[in-house]
């Protein structure tokens, strides 16, 4: 049979199997002449610098409107098509206060005294006000607008001087307080005294809290001066069974309330357990103790650690009050200890005040150099921490090493030059679905910072096309409504300025701040006013347009916000 390949057609099976790889004298054949290479040199590459690539820039409310009607995501994180810009100001443009939700701390004599610490029950509209008389105040926060109602649900001597810190149990049955002469148990049903707390502190007692979970209303902590922490428990041994007022449900659900015997003498308190020294401060060569200016209980679960900071250095310690520490050990050893922030190299700067998150993921930290550090609870110990998961088992201490703070809040109308300057956390509720932190200020004002990180995501987007300049400290954010100003280059931990300034409230330092159970905020200040702010977007816009002319906003406060917040859409 004849073959129907052509010469070439042949050649190309042959060599696809093989035969011939190199055809001679081929027409199709190329030559194709050799390219030397040349040497390139070893150190072509040692001084080149890649260039960085800039990002569009974000182009603000417009850009993300659009892209909701489009279907599109977003690349800052936010999800919900109900609020489609990331904007704080959301959270905290509402906060307003009326004249008439000031109230005036004065003496039986008609004299001015000054609040010193706030706490808020947990079931009912009631703060509690402790001034420096010594004196315990509730203060009414249910709504009202009747000026002449009055706000003072009652005074009540407590202590020979000031008041330091108070804390309600969570049945709002017990109120802790602490002075410089002794921590005592009033029963908020007779408003008497049922417990002293007085024998185990040598120094006058600063901070006291309340266990968590289980044990509500009988375990409790105090700090004071030395950097001696106690642990007390109400149970044991001298309580009675009438010592205080307690609260029985029925069968048909009726809730009934057994009155304190109020002729029960006040009974010692019994401590349980001691940390003596946490806290320490060297200076030229010389070890001395340092005040523990806050300690914060986590929630139940891990209700048996405790977290604590001092006035010596900015460092939180955590610690498991279950250990008991050896009777000749001079020191306590932690569970672990945070590192010290970078920019803290040349100088140590304390603590004043901690506050934990609504899921206790974050602690938030107020440093005296005017800023609110952010850590997070799971790097408190590094590498493997069965001590932090819910129902642990007790283990010895071993001061294991923690990570320093994530990033810092920032505020032009934020300064920490006390230590009374505290915070309070707003946990997520039926009418607010994310946690707010309130801050007191030396600045005569209260600082929010609302600490869902979907507004971080968003401020970093806002800047994500800026190049920093090389060796520069990340900053990602900056106010909506400050000016942008200079970080100090030996940080690099990211600051945010998305915080909003509660003005014109109160005229010297704010120290105290408190959330009601309804997410109404209190504040103290040394002006010797408390105050109520409450959330009303219309009047607080009303109180920023309309100006001082006819005294309608006459001793009231609002959130310092751009105008730009306040313009119409449709404008």
């Amino acid at each position: 049979m004849r073959s129907l390949l052509t010469p070439h057609q042949s050649n190309f099976f042959r060599t696809s199997r093989g035969v011939a790889r190199t055809l001679k004298k081929s027409p199709f054949l190329v030559n194709t002449p050799s390219i030397t290479e040349e040497p390139q040199p070893d150190n072509e590459l040692a001084n080149y610098a890649p260039r960085p690539i800039r990002k569009f820039g974000n182009r603000g409310v417009a850009s993300q409107l659009l892209n909701r009607e489009h279907g599109l995501g977003y690349s800052t994180g936010q999800t919900y098509l109900h609020t489609p810009a990331c904007d704080p100001r959301a959270e905290t443009a509402r906060f307003h206060s009326r004249c008439i939700d000031s109230y005036e701390c004065l003496t039986p004599s008609g004299s001015r005294t000054i609040p010193f610490c706030l706490t808020s029950t947990h079931n009912a509209p009631v703060t509690a006000v402790g001034d420096e008389e010594g004196c315990v105040r509730f203060f009414d926060t249910s709504p009202n607008d009747d000026p002449n109602e009055e706000k003072d649900l009652g005074v009540h001597s407590v202590h020979d001087n000031a008041i330091w810190d108070m804390d309600f149990s969570q049945d709002d049955m017990r109120l802790a307080t602490t002075a410089g002469d002794a921590a005592l148990i009033m029963d908020v049903t007779t408003k008497s005294i049922a417990a002293r707390l007085a024998d185990g502190h040598y120094n006058s007692t600063r901070q006291i809290a309340w266990q968590k979970g289980q044990s509500i209303g009988n375990v409790l902590t105090t700090s004071d001066k030395a950097g001696r922490i106690r642990l007390w428990d109400l149970r044991c041994p001298h309580s009675h069974v009438r010592s205080f007022s307690t609260i029985s449900s029925s069968e048909t659900g009726r809730r009934t309330v057994t009155v304190r015997d109020e002729t029960i003498r006040p009974f010692q308190a019994s401590t349980v357990n001691t940390l003596d020294n946490t806290h320490e401060r060297t200076a030229h060569g010389k070890t001395s103790p340092a005040s523990v200016t806050a300690i914060q209980w986590l929630p139940a679960g891990r209700e048996h650690l405790l977290l604590s900071a001092s006035e010596a250095e900015a460092v939180v310690k955590l610690w498991d009050l279950r250990y008991i520490n050896r009777r000749h050990q001079d020191k306590s050893t932690p569970l672990s200890a945070t590192t010290v922030p970078s920019n803290h190299a040349w100088r140590s700067y304390g603590i004043t005040s901690l506050s934990l998150s609504s899921d206790a993921a974050r602690m938030y930290a107020v440093c005296k150099d005017n800023t609110i550090y952010a850590y997070s609870m799971s790097h408190l110990m590094l590498g493997h921490a069965p001590e932090l998961k819910d129902l642990a088992t007790k283990r010895r201490p071993i001061a294991a090493q923690g990570l320093g703070p994530l990033y810092g809040f920032k505020h032009d109308s934020f300064a920490a030059r006390t230590f009374f300057v505290k915070c309070r956390m707003r946990p997520k509720g039926l009418s607010h679905s994310s946690d707010l932190l309130a801050v007191g200020s030396s600045e005569s004002s209260v600082v929010l910072f609302p600490t869902d990180e979907r507004y971080l995501r968003s401020a970093c987007a806002q800047r994500a096309h800026l190049l920093d300049p090389p060796g520069s400290a990340p900053t990602p954010s900056r106010s909506f409504s400050s000016a942008a100003g200079t970080e100090p280059t030996s940080s690099t931990i990211p600051i945010f300025r998305n915080g909003t300034a509660l003005v014109h409230g109160h005229q010297r330092e704010v120290s105290n701040v408190s959330w009601s159970y309804d997410g109404k905020l209190v504040s103290a200040s040394d002006d010797s006013i408390v105050r109520q702010w409450q959330e009303d977007e219309a009047r607080a816009r009303y109180f920023r347009q309309i100006g001082d002319f006819g005294g309608e906003r006459y001793m009231a406060g609002w959130a310092d916000v751009s105008s730009d917040w306040d313009d119409e859409d449709d404008e």
